[in-house]
């Protein structure tokens, strides 16, 4: 009897876990939902992998010289009205330089190349820092306005930023960013 109740309770107790594991799940799924697209993409969809050749980026650069830039990548190009500019030409990626990544974004301003966005994924942030320092260099430090310390470094035509720590966030779709920006705007 006492064994048949302790079956009973552990039954019980396994229930009322499912029951936490599915709401969490469907907690982080709504929280989540406009970018549940974009993870469908990532990890339902093949996606092409992408050299990025950062030194190569120019703030002269126009919407065709991108697309020769990133020759096979499928991008999709729209209007935008946001602080980064007036366009995106934007792209889901399986790999980026051979790491992981979620997406690309390009942004235009006056038609010309000002920015590039590339999410990394948290759990490839340390491979990726120690590659872009293997490639560039040693970095120089920068604090972010919101207090984040950034690894920056200065290429030819544009500046390279990427977070110097990984998020601390218990969100597992937080993803870092690797930014380069035209010209020398990081440098004021």
């Amino acid at each position: 009897m006492a064994e048949k109740r302790k079956e009973t309770e552990i039954e019980w107790y396994l229930k009322y876990i499912l029951l936490f594991v599915l709401l969490a799940a469907a907690l982080s799924a709504a929280i989540n939902f406009p970018r549940l697209r974009m993870y469908q993409n990532y990890f339902f969809r093949d996606s092409p992998q992408v050299t990025m050749r950062y030194e190569q980026l120019s703030p002269g650069m126009d919407e065709a010289a991108v697309r020769r830039h990133f020759d096979g990548v499928p991008l999709n190009c729209v209007a935008e009205g946001g602080s980064l500019g007036d366009r995106v030409c934007y792209a889901a990626v399986e790999a980026v330089d051979g790491e992981p990544a979620l997406g690309i974004a390009l942004f235009f301003k006056h038609a010309r190349l000002r920015h590039t966005v590339i999410q990394v994924p948290w759990w490839r942030h340390l491979r990726q820092k120690n590659r872009l320092i293997a490639t560039y260099g040693p970095p120089r430090l920068r604090e972010d306005p919101d207090g984040t310390t950034l690894l920056a470094w200065y290429l030819p035509h544009g500046d390279l930023v990427f977070n110097r720590d990984r998020t601390r966030d218990l969100d597992p779709l937080a993803w870092s960013v690797v930014m380069w920006t035209a010209g020398e705007m990081l440098r004021r």
